[in-house]
């Protein structure tokens, strides 16, 4: 892996003297990057405005074929190092891959096309020093929005997430995060050893990877949630360009739900999600061609929900696997039009 080193920026230079006892503790930002060199200037500027000035941002390339390399050493701060890797592996992996660099005893995520508030990280880190030792991370909202020309400006929609009927927000988050991802990641500023102690990240997963983490932190400790949606996040308009986000394609779905709900149930955990999680494996696995492994998720729902009449018919068509996945794939078609989650 190659290390790439940067002068200081003549914008806002780096000034040590800046600092004070009350935010001296150093926070490692892990940003993954691939084929984004034309946006990691707006991300990471974000991150180089903290009121929080003591950081390091850890750019993770993940094999680009863009100039990422001249995209970074163009930033001009001491505090941002770019890591290399000398192999594709997902945002798993290179989030992996930053945490094993990181330096600071918290660690923060950012993903290489949003923005952040300049007084994320102070806030965060100020109210996670003052909570009990059982609480482990502070997560905000994050507001999407779309990401429009001034022509397209009428069709504007934006959201937050976590949605107002997401409860519980603070606390336990166990039983939550068995139904669904209880935060958005890249929210979230958490010790650094409770990471260590959840496990990091599933590299073999090449979507749901945050979910699974939760799945783990949200068993090493409690989350406190700040409020107030410091993290915006940009979506497509386009539909041939959301269909192309990774939380979309069937094949790596596929992967992540059969991997995760395995997980699950070898935990011994109980949740009343469970027959959603192996219906939507089974749903996957039929779109991808593999309607004999489906079945078996399909009757695995009916064990745990034998009266939704849903899996009855899935289990049915998976007889039927070409008209099934026009099925599906229309299904697919239409959700493409609602936010990305």
């Amino acid at each position: 892996m190659e290390h790439v080193g940067n002068e200081v920026s003549a914008e806002r230079k780096f000034d040590p003297m800046e600092q004070s006892l009350s935010n001296s503790e150093l926070v490692s930002i892990v940003v993954p990057v691939f084929n984004r060199a034309h946006l990691i200037a707006r991300a990471v500027g974000s991150l180089l405005q903290q009121t929080h000035r003591n950081l390091e941002v850890i750019v993770v390339d993940d094999c680009s074929n863009d100039d990422i390399q001249g995209a970074v050493a163009a930033i001009g701060d001491p505090r941002v190092r770019l890591i290399r890797r000398q192999s594709n592996g997902g945002a798993g992996a290179a989030r992996n891959t930053g945490i094993a660099a990181a330096k600071g005893a918290y660690i923060a995520f950012h993903d290489s096309d949003d923005i952040c508030t300049f007084e994320k990280i102070e806030r965060q880190l100020t109210l996670l020093k003052s909570l009990p030792e059982d609480f482990v991370g502070v997560y905000c909202p994050v507001l999407f929005h779309y990401s429009l020309d001034e022509a397209d400006y009428g069709f504007m929609n934006s959201y937050v997430r976590p949605y107002a009927w997401e409860t519980p927000l603070s606390g336990d988050l166990s039983a939550r995060t068995l139904l669904r991802n209880s935060y958005n990641l890249p929210t979230l500023l958490v010790h650094r050893q409770a990471l260590v102690d959840a496990g990091l990240f599933d590299e073999l997963l090449r979507n749901n990877e945050d979910w699974d983490l939760a799945l783990r932190l949200t068993r090493v400790g409690k989350l406190k949630f700040l409020p107030e949606p410091m993290y915006l996040a940009p979506i497509s308009k386009s539909p041939a360009v959301r269909a192309q986000h990774i939380s979309r394609l069937p094949r790596y779905s596929a992967q992540s739900y059969v991997r995760i709900s395995g997980k699950i149930r070898h935990a011994g955990l109980s949740t009343p999600a469970m027959a959603g999680h192996y219906g939507a494996a089974g749903r996957y696995l039929v779109m991808i061609g593999h309607p004999v492994l489906a079945r078996r998720f399909f009757r695995a729902a009916l064990a745990e929900k034998a009266l939704a009449p849903k899996y009855w018919a899935h289990l049915a068509f998976t007889h039927l696997p070409s008209l099934h996945r026009r099925i599906l794939s229309r299904e697919l078609r239409l959700s493409k039009t609602a936010p990305l989650l």
